[in-house]
């Protein structure tokens, strides 16, 4: 009778188990930037305007963000992940309410691709977002990423993500990155700030 009831106790104890670890999403690898990685596409969003959202520099055509909110527009940046020549000069600015701004990111020619940039919120802006990712440009995923949500402060930090563990990223003129806002997001006033928004990766 003990024997039967350890084994229960056992059993009960596995199951309740297995399920809390169904409900825990995986943290997202440690990121490390890939041997011979350069940089590919870059927005540091000095002198522009809401009609001009192509990279300051890209090696691949098409790079250009399009954004899902009541409106964008620019204030002062910061020195985080300044790439090439830039200066902090200025950032981009997603106004609410907001769902979401999408860049795209042409990897042709190049594997272990990273992204990484700069952003911070108003006092009354979003405090966590998402990042997702495409490899088709119609399906946004968050495969490689682990728990891909993140929290943002109201002075600008740093936030890389390395997208080496996906194979369909390599080489691939359809890939993009999506930046969602989860909160704070549907009032009239509020805003999310980002900047420096770059992608690296090793030639092909």
């Amino acid at each position: 009778m003990k024997n039967i009831l350890l084994f229960l106790i056992i059993m009960i104890s596995l199951v309740a188990a297995s399920c809390v670890k169904d409900r825990i999403q995986p943290a997202a690898a440690p990121y490390i930037q890939p041997q011979g990685s350069v940089l590919m596409t870059y927005w540091d969003f000095n002198n522009q305007d809401s009609s001009k959202r192509a990279a300051t520099y890209s090696v691949n055509t098409g790079a250009i963000f399009n954004y899902y909110c009541a409106y964008i527009d620019y204030t002062t940046g910061t020195k985080i992940n300044l790439q090439r020549t830039s200066d902090s000069g200025q950032c981009l600015r997603v106004r609410n309410p907001s769902d979401s701004v999408i860049f795209h990111m042409p990897t042709t020619g190049y594997d272990s691709i990273t992204v990484a940039f700069a952003e911070e919120s108003s006092s009354s802006g979003p405090s966590s977002n998402a990042i997702f990712y495409t490899v088709d440009g119609v399906h946004f995923i968050s495969t490689v990423l682990g728990n891909n949500s993140y929290a943002v402060t109201t002075s600008f930090q740093l936030y890389k993500f390395s997208f080496v563990a996906d194979p369909n990223v390599k080489n691939n003129p359809k890939f993009a990155i999506k930046i969602v806002m989860l909160n704070n997001n549907t009032g009239t006033s509020g805003n999310d700030r980002i900047d420096n928004v770059s992608m690296s990766g090793v030639k092909d």
